[in-house]
């Protein structure tokens, strides 16, 4: 029979020093290696920020380049445009020269037939204001100062339009009755390119009717042409 044999505790070993785990460190590492490892640490974080520094320098330049190419390609475009415009410009200089000496020529005219006189243009401006009147125009005999422009001799009387006179007109025609030769005679002197219409006769006509003669000045504002001032008929439809 076997038997077992308690041996006392050791009173300096207690449950609780037993148990107890001691907090005791130390670190061991010379400092020569603690050194180096921060120095590893900053190079290694210097190392990444200079790559990135040529990372972004990198896509900067190739953003660069990509402008620049971009840039030439439009310059050769617009340069081969300009030279195709100045190759067109070059075959129709000959046009162009034509309506540089046209622009000359109408400007040279304009200054040439300032005072140009339309005769169909006044004609039509009588013949319609009379047609208003209700008379008919059936002769016209006209005759312009020496000059041309201005009133001319000392017998002229002032324009009642307030424009200098260039010459005169005789106007022959018939009417049904004398007032319609006195409308005729108001109405022409409301016109601008005409003035102190005078009604030298008016008699009665075998066929019925009047038979009327007048005579009327003519203004510079009856002066225009294709080159001056548009003509306009200032009398009737």
């Amino acid at each position: 029979m076997a038997t077992t044999t308690l041996m006392p505790l050791d009173p300096a070993l207690s449950p609780q020093h037993v148990s107890r785990v001691l907090t005791i460190s130390a670190d061991l590492l010379p400092r020569e290696v603690v050194a180096a490892r921060r120095a590893r640490r900053t190079r290694g974080c210097v190392l990444a920020l200079v790559a990135l520094v040529l990372v972004a320098l990198g896509g900067w330049y190739m953003h660069a380049d990509q402008q620049l190419r971009s840039a030439t390609s439009e310059l050769d475009s617009t340069t081969a445009e300009a030279r195709t415009l100045q190759r067109k410009q070059s075959d129709y200089s000959n046009v162009v020269n034509v309506q540089a000496e046209t622009g000359t020529i109408a400007k040279q005219l304009s200054v040439l037939l300032a005072s140009d006189l339309p005769w169909a243009t006044l004609i039509d401006t009588l013949r319609d204001t009379g047609s208003d009147a209700g008379v008919t125009v059936e002769g016209l005999s006209a005759s312009l100062n020496a000059t041309g422009t201005g009133t001319s001799g000392t017998g002229a009387l002032p324009s009642s339009s307030g424009a200098p006179t260039i010459g005169t007109i005789t106007v022959t025609g018939s009417g049904p009755d004398k007032p319609s030769v006195a409308r005729y005679v108001d109405a022409l002197a409301t016109l601008p390119n005409v003035a102190n219409p005078y009604l030298t006769s008016v008699a009665e006509s075998a066929a019925g009717g009047v038979q009327y003669r007048l005579t009327v000045d003519i203004t510079a504002q009856a002066q225009c042409g294709r080159f001056t001032t548009k003509c306009k008929t200032t009398g009737g439809n």
